[in-house]
């Protein structure tokens, strides 16, 4: 039986340790701190079906193919409205001046006017296009829809990811973006004794190992055109940059604490780096709801 309390307070005290050690970012943590919770109980909680047997083309994926590429990741079966309107108490709490427009949203649901499945089975681009039409039957702005559908999307990501990642462990993989959605990272973690290179992809929460000498983005190697900003009086906290394609990477630089860590959180406290490195003309691997300014 899953200690639900007990995973709640977990989360409450990342939260809390992160907002002691960044209490300027506080504000955002605690708009966050609803949906960070609502979204991993979600997780703990939700049955998803399986899908087909897990066959993968290593070849492929070792060419740098990931496997939402090669095998349907988010379902029309998938509990769409219900992870939605799970999500909504979350989001108008966190984010008040969004709660009009989310009783609308979930007032359109119960309604069953829109079919959701729709969004998360199509591609970025048609995406978007049904993001617009929705903003002009609804009345909200299409960034506000994605926001809380990606949000739902994450969780169902996640959760297939979780059982994904140990089938491809022992694959080559020398991409830098993400083995299982394709996404880029959004935070890469550097270890305090074996100094190798994580990287943290927001969309699914998988973490995967990538070269300290190539940047993820764009492929550039060698030390020419890349550097490294710390933090003075903060060492672990740094941004890996490349002069080549004009990206950052917020990086937690010789840490020991990872599992007492939710790197989404993390990444929330960290965003005073992502304002710095914006200020110098470089952009984020990958946008997220917290990083662009």
């Amino acid at each position: 039986m899953r200690d639900r309390n007990g995973s709640i307070r977990r989360f409450e005290e990342m939260i809390d340790r992160e907002a002691e050690r960044h209490p300027h970012n506080q504000p955002l943590l605690e708009a966050f701190r609803p949906l960070i919770l609502t979204r991993n109980h979600l997780l703990e909680e939700l049955e998803l079906e399986d899908n087909a047997p897990f066959q993968i083309d290593e070849i492929r994926f070792q060419g740098g193919v990931p496997v939402i590429e090669q095998l349907p990741l988010l379902l029309e079966s998938d509990p769409w409205e219900d992870l939605v309107r799970s999500l909504i108490p979350a989001f108008q709490k966190g984010f008040p001046e969004l709660k009009e427009d989310l009783e609308r949203l979930g007032k359109t649901l119960s309604e069953g006017v829109l079919a959701l499945s729709d969004y998360f089975t199509r591609n970025r681009d048609e995406q978007q296009n049904l993001l617009s039409a929705w903003a002009d039957t609804l009345s909200i702005a299409a960034p506000r829809i994605g926001f809380i559908l990606n949000s739902a999307s994450r969780i169902v990501l996640e959760k297939r990811a979780l059982k994904i990642a140990g089938r491809i462990r022992e694959l080559k993989w020398e991409k830098g973006y993400c083995p299982i959605c394709g996404s880029f990272p959004s935070l890469a973690v550097i270890g305090e004794k074996i100094g190798e290179r994580r990287l943290h992809c927001s969309r699914c929460g998988h973490l995967w190992r990538f070269s300290r000498v190539i940047c993820p983005y764009c492929e550039h190697e060698g030390q020419e055109g890349m550097d490294f900003f710390v933090i003075e009086e903060r060492p672990q906290e740094a941004a890996f940059t490349c002069d080549s394609c004009q990206r950052y990477l917020v990086t937690l630089y010789r840490v020991s604490d990872l599992n007492d860590r939710d790197l989404d959180v993390s990444a929330l406290g960290l965003t005073h780096i992502d304002v710095i490195m914006q200020e110098k003309n470089f952009a984020p691997m990958t946008v997220t709801d917290w990083n662009v300014f």
